[in-house]
């Protein structure tokens, strides 16, 4: 029953964002009686009775709004939902107020990347550049981008760094800070990011994780994400329209996994430039380790070449998680020492303590993640690799 209960709750959600107030009442209606049904039963866990407890009261507060309505206000369509009261509903403030010091240069490796951003956003706004974009592109300014990638490349801190570069408020928009247990929340919170950025001149919305929020339609995961991503389209179409003369306005997404996104996501007008970060080559892992080494005393046998090769195929993320843990060995030792002693003996990290910390640790991104990026980055379907990899396997 918690199955139906649920596509009911889709279907509520989806009438709720088309103001179909016909729709609202019949399923609404349903929804109560199979709800308090269900929490009535003894052998309901308690998880499952506050989540029928919370949904019911969500959608009898909706029904209470429509019946204080006057008819008339919902024939044309003009009702916005987000002036539904809603016990559950909490505003967020999703723009930070200061923009984030950063720029290109705090950007490591994935020259690529970097040049793509040069390409399709910060050229158009310099005036050097500007005849040549015109006759290209016409006065279209702004830009829709989809970055894709193994975990820990770096794809939020990229976006930080387009912000500082553009002077740009930002919002760091984590998925699961929109997805809400309680019909209508997560529509009102896409709808609040995008009314907050329309007051801006400069903003970027850059939207984490969004396969959590926007799986493909026909798939499994999306049974209770469809209205959200509905009115995501919705507000990315009237977002980029609606743009006056002089404003710059940017949406960026990320995800680990874009062979899960739903096809409308990624159609023209919307993340049709899609730009992969891929893990960091030679020359950055070498950065990525030599900026953690400089910090710690260590032996003049563990060298910035010898971790780089080391640590080849790992993710700036985990690169960074490897020599924390490396650095914790020599310093758990000292503190020891000093307890023992009263001071400390001048502990260094060793070529032991690297060894020992990377035969442990799990890296993320295995040769299948990167099999399946290769995948998709050729257009093969991905389902298909993975069949491919298991079979081997077994």
């Amino acid at each position: 029953m918690v199955g139906v209960f649920n596509s009911k709750a889709n279907a509520f959600s989806q009438a709720v964002a088309a103001h179909d107030t016909e729709a609202m009442c019949s399923i609404g209606l349903e929804m109560l009686r199979i709800g308090l049904d269900e929490s009535a039963k003894p052998n309901v866990s308690p998880s499952f009775k506050d989540m029928y407890r919370k949904q019911c009261l969500s959608v009898a507060q909706h029904l209470a709004n429509l019946a204080r309505t006057p008819a008339t206000n919902f024939a044309g369509g003009h009702v916005d939902s987000d002036e539904v009261d809603d016990p559950y509903y909490k505003p967020i403030q999703w723009f930070s107020d200061e923009v984030p010091d950063l720029n290109f240069s705090n950007i490591i490796g994935v020259q690529e990347v970097k040049d793509a951003f040069m390409v399709d956003v910060v050229a158009p706004l310099r005036s050097e550049f500007k005849d040549i974009y015109r006759k290209f592109r016409g006065d279209q300014l702004g830009a829709q981008l989809l970055l894709y990638g193994p975990p820990g490349t770096g794809k939020t801190h990229i976006v930080k760094c387009l912000a500082g570069a553009l002077n740009c408020q930002i919002a760091v928009v984590q998925t699961s800070e929109v997805l809400a247990s309680v019909v209508g929340v997560a529509e009102k919170n896409i709808r609040d990011i995008f009314k907050q950025a329309a007051e801006l001149d400069r903003c970027i919305i850059f939207f984490d994780e969004i396969d959590s929020i926007c799986s493909d339609r026909d798939s499994e995961d999306s049974r209770h994400t469809k209205s959200i991503l509905t009115t995501l389209l919705t507000c990315m179409d009237g977002f980029m329209k609606t743009k006056k003369e002089g404003q710059l306005r940017i949406i960026v997404a990320a995800t680990n996994l874009p062979w899960k996104l739903d096809s409308a996501l990624k159609r023209g007008g919307r993340f049709e430039t899609q730009i992969y970060v891929p893990l960091p080559d030679e020359a950055a892992v070498e950065k990525f380790v030599s900026m953690e080494l400089e910090k710690v005393p260590h032996e003049d046998s563990v060298t910035v070449k010898g971790l780089a090769e080391r640590l080849k195929g790992y993710s700036g993320a985990d690169i960074k998680a490897v020599m924390k843990q490396i650095a914790n060995r020599p310093l758990k030792r000292e503190v020891l020492n000093i307890l023992k002693t009263g001071k400390p003996m001048g502990e260094k990290v060793t070529l032991q303590d690297c060894e020992e910390v990377i035969k442990k640790y799990i890296n993320g991104v295995t040769p299948e993640v990167l099999a399946c990026f290769e995948a998709y980055n050729r257009g093969m379907p991905v389902e298909v690799i993975k069949k491919m990899l298991k079979g081997s396997k077994g």
